[in-house]
């Protein structure tokens, strides 16, 4: 999948976690408590949804923090699964 489709994947299943179809979603926007309000709850609910939807299996080391601070990072980390 290129990243221009993951990008899109991504911010759709964010969209639909906030239940908020009209949500400005960009590659930078944060997604904690500074930027959507994402809990840990809604992005483990994130992360189940995208391997679902991508059929790529995204491995526990490396769902940190920081790669999962912003829709680019979750982009990154599909195409790391991508790959390997």
């Amino acid at each position: 999948m290129d990243p221009m489709r993951l990008g899109e994947t991504v911010a759709a299943v964010i969209r639909e976690q906030l239940a908020s179809p009209d949500a400005v979603i960009t590659p930078d926007t944060p997604l904690g408590a500074d930027g959507l309000g994402i809990d840990s709850v809604d992005c483990l609910a994130i992360v189940l949804e995208l391997e679902r939807r991508t059929g790529l299996a995204l491995r526990d080391e490396h769902l940190t923090a920081e790669a999962l601070a912003t829709p680019g990072g979750l982009v990154q980390l599909l195409e790391q699964a991508g790959q390997s």
